[in-house]
């Protein structure tokens, strides 16, 4: 999952990402408001479908449109250093950063529990959580689990987000760790 000099990424959307605009990156995403990718390409173009409802429903693009885009990405890592953190697994660590993200209001009281070096990363990598994420977070922030500082109660709701179904994200925090990203290819793909 190491991130490494000339490795490619993908990021698939309803349009082409030729110029990563981070003030147009949304809220409230497993790792916070930042740039997405995968290493896996497939997974990257399965992405599409969810990028054109989403862009339909915020009325972004056509009801008609029936494509989307698959932007390669070649990383660079930077002479500067650049912070990295990577979660090695979907553990408690991995899902109180989520759900700090997911549920800001919810879990500010979870912060003191991480390594702050999570906080200081300009890129971040580890496992996605799936589609029903916020229900599950509230559930486990409710304590409806258990107790959120128990083992148990970790595990039943990192079960419920299905972190083994896909690979990992690569989410790019910042305008240096941007920079990493040299455009190789952009792929249509219809629907």
């Amino acid at each position: 999952m190491k991130l490494v000099d000339g490795m490619m990424l993908y990021h698939g959307s309803y349009t082409p990402v030729q110029t990563i605009d981070l003030t147009k990156c949304a809220a409230g995403k497993d790792f916070g408001r930042g740039f997405y990718l995968t290493a896996d390409k497939l997974q990257a173009k399965n992405f599409i479908k969810t990028s054109l409802l989403k862009a339909k429903g915020l009325k972004q693009i056509s009801e008609n449109q029936n494509y989307g885009y698959v932007t390669c990405y070649k990383y660079h890592a930077s002479a500067e250093y650049t912070p990295i953190y990577e979660f090695e697994e979907a553990n408690k660590e991995w899902l109180r950063f989520i759900s700090i993200n997911r549920r800001q209001r919810l879990a500010k009281h979870l912060a003191a529990m991480l390594p702050k070096e999570i906080f200081e990363s300009e890129i971040i990598i580890g496992k996605i959580a799936n589609d029903k994420t916020n229900p599950v977070i509230t559930a486990y922030l409710n304590e409806l689990y258990g107790a959120y500082e128990d083992e148990s109660a970790a595990k039943m709701a990192i079960s419920l987000l299905l972190p083994h179904r896909l690979k990992e994200q690569y989410c790019f925090l910042s305008q240096r760790a941007v920079d990493c990203l040299e455009v190789i290819e952009v792929k249509k793909y219809e629907y």
